[in-house]
């Protein structure tokens, strides 16, 4: 049976996928309305189709659906696309040929989806729960820039709670009072989103054993270690260099000739929650009163490089490389396994 590469353009309201053969002469090219029906009954024609399609807020849906009619489904990157993107000649069925040229000739970087429904159906609790607490945090920004507009300058958290009342009393203008108004109603609804996202990702994180062997490490409670479960869903995807990487803790070098092309910095590509989560069990690790081994692998780094933010930076690389050895050995944590250097992670 010969092999069918087929590239498939994904909308909310039609599909289009382009068939190609391996020497890259077109077998089939339709245009369908997105339903799981049409996309079944295209790939029943070609049950050895290789497929390729693009990241986007449908993929995971689409390649769930299609994945048992056809021999692979991948996922790839759209802004490694340039030829798709960029195109001077764009339209559905142009962009979906382009995908299965890019599938036949293997020029494209996939996107890792998770087979695990249970896996995916997590991350996307622990996202609502990221998502509530990034819209809580851009409201009460929002009020502290409401009242300064007002003359109005605060400080600290108490503005939102004991002292709103005092806050509002010093708005003069009746319309701006009452848009602050709404925005604390808004924000105590978001409170209580947030508390209750919480709740549902604690009560989810009983169908993960590994969790409970994570939110033993220092700084590293049960929804941090439900974040880094969910967002790197499976511990063998990674080592602790390209965990680094995707965690947008890499370090980016240019060159050009044997010549440096500008300054050395992170990398901003990946997934930036994962960077958000080592910083904040940073933090907690080094807040807490008793020693402990995240505190003693900062001030050995510190020693050695003599800069904080580059001690910081290599405590949460340890913190994450440290988090993916305890859930791919199963082993509980000890502080040996952060001071001394641990092989294979």
């Amino acid at each position: 049976m010969k092999e069918v590469y087929a590239g498939m353009d994904i909308g909310s309201k039609e599909c289009a996928v382009v068939a190609i053969e391996s020497g890259g002469s077109q077998i089939d090219s339709v245009v369908f309305k997105t339903s799981e029906r049409n996309m079944v009954a295209f790939f029943s024609r070609h049950p050895n189709s290789k497929v390729l399609i693009e990241e986007c807020e449908m993929a995971a849906w689409v390649r769930a659906t299609i994945k048992p009619h056809v021999a692979s489904v991948i996922v790839c990157d759209p802004k490694r696309n340039a030829w798709v993107a960029k195109g001077t000649n764009k339209n559905d069925r142009v962009d979906a040929a382009k995908l299965a040229e890019l599938n036949r000739l293997g020029s494209f970087s996939e996107v890792w989806h998770p087979d695990d429904e249970d896996v995916a159906g997590f991350k996307v609790l622990v996202k609502h729960y990221d998502d509530t607490s990034k819209r809580l945090a851009e409201v009460k920004c929002q009020i502290k820039a409401r009242l300064r507009k007002q003359g109005v300058v605060t400080r600290g958290e108490a503005v939102y709670g004991p002292r709103r009342d005092e806050a509002l009393s010093r708005v003069d203008n009746t319309f701006a009072r009452i848009a602050i108004e709404q925005d604390y109603e808004l924000l105590d609804y978001l409170e209580g989103a947030k508390k209750a996202a919480r709740s549902s990702v604690v009560a989810a994180s009983g169908r993960f054993p590994v969790i409970a062997l994570l939110k033993e490490i220092p700084g590293v409670g049960p929804v941090l270690a439900a974040r880094f479960v969910a967002y790197v869903a499976d511990p063998h995807r990674f080592n602790k260099r390209t965990l680094a990487s995707y965690s947008c803790l890499g370090i980016v070098k240019r060159s050009s000739d044997g010549s440096p092309l500008g300054r050395e910095h992170l990398s901003k590509a990946g997934n930036s929650a994962l960077k958000d989560l080592s910083r904040t069990a940073f933090e907690r690790a080094m807040a807490t009163r008793s020693p402990n081994g995240i505190k003693e692998f900062y001030a050995g780094s510190l020693t050695r490089t003599g800069d904080k933010t580059k001690a910081r930076l290599n405590t949460q690389r340890k913190i994450l490389a440290l988090m993916l050895a305890i859930w791919r050995d199963k082993t509980e944590y000890r502080d040996e396994l952060v001071t001394r250097a641990f092989t294979g992670a």
